[in-house]
C-alpha cells in the first residue's frame, strides 16, 4: 500500500508542475528548487525529486547543480530545430502507419482529432495540448518504428509548452482538429502519400502559427527568447 501511494504521489507531483510549466505559470528561464516547490506544491521532498528528475530528462527543466534547477526557455532556435526534425520524420512515419493503425489507435486518434478547447479555459487549452501531443505520438507508434516514435514523443512532449502558448497568443479554437482529422482518414484508408502529405502541410502551418505567436509574446517571456 505505502508503495503504491508514493508512486501515485510522485505522479500527481510531476504532472502538477508539468502543468504549470505548459502554462507558463512557472516562466520560461525561472530558477527552482526542491525547497521552493516543496512548500509551493505541499508534496514531500522525494516527489518533488522524482517530478524534477522527469521533467530534466523530457527537456522542461535544466539542472543547475547547487543553484538548483531552472525552466528550460523558449528559443526560436529550438523552435525551428525541432520543427525541422518533424517534418523529416513524423510524414515518413504517416507513410508507414497506413492501413497498418487498428480500431483501437483510429479511435483514440479520432478522439484526440475531435478534441477542442475555449481560450477562456485554461485547463481546456492544457488538456487540448495533451491531446495533441497524444496524437502524434499514437501515429509513430502505430508506424511500428520505435526508436523513432521515442524521439516523436521526446520532441512532442517539448511542444506541448510551446502549443498552449501558441493557442493563448495567436491561434483560433480547434487550430489543429481538420487538419488531424484528414490525416486520420488518410491513415485508415491507406492513402500513405496523402497521409504524408497532411502531416508535412499541417506541420508547416504549426511552425508559421507558433513562430507569430512566440514573436508577439508579451514581456512574461521576452527575457527567455533568443
Amino acid at each position: 500500500m505505502a508503495a503504491t501511494k508514493k508512486i501515485s504521489l510522485n505522479a500527481q507531483a510531476f504532472d502538477t508542475i508539468k502543468r504549470d510549466i505548459i502554462a507558463c505559470r512557472l516562466k520560461p528561464g525561472a530558477t527552482i528548487t526542491e525547497v521552493w516547490l516543496t512548500e509551493h506544491y505541499g508534496y514531500g521532498k522525494a516527489a518533488v525529486r522524482h517530478a524534477l528528475a522527469r521533467l530534466t530528462q523530457q527537456g522542461l527543466a535544466i539542472n543547475q547543480g547547487r543553484l538548483g534547477y531552472s525552466v528550460a526557455p523558449i528559443t526560436l532556435k529550438g523552435i525551428r530545430e525541432s520543427y525541422q526534425a518533424r517534418r523529416l520524420i513524423e510524414p515518413e512515419l504517416c507513410r508507414l502507419a497506413a492501413g497498418r493503425v487498428d480500431d483501437d489507435i483510429l479511435k483514440m486518434l479520432y478522439d484526440c482529432s475531435r478534441a477542442t478547447y475555449d481560450r477562456r479555459n485554461i485547463a481546456e487549452m492544457i488538456d487540448y495540448s495533451y491531446a495533441n501531443h497524444r496524437f502524434h505520438t499514437l501515429i509513430a507508434q502505430a508506424a511500428g518504428n520505435q526508436r523513432l516514435a521515442r524521439l516523436v514523443e521526446e520532441l512532442s512532449e517539448d511542444h506541448m509548452r510551446i502549443a498552449y502558448v501558441s493557442m493563448v497568443y495567436g491561434q483560433k479554437d480547434g487550430h489543429w482538429s481538420e487538419e488531424h482529422l484528414q490525416i486520420v482518414e488518410a491513415l485508415e484508408t491507406d492513402r500513405a502519400e496523402e497521409a504524408a502529405q497532411f502531416m508535412s502541410e499541417h506541420l508547416s502551418r504549426g511552425e508559421k502559427a507558433i513562430m507569430h505567436a512566440v514573436l508577439e509574446l508579451p514581456d512574461l517571456l521576452e527575457t527567455a527568447i533568443g
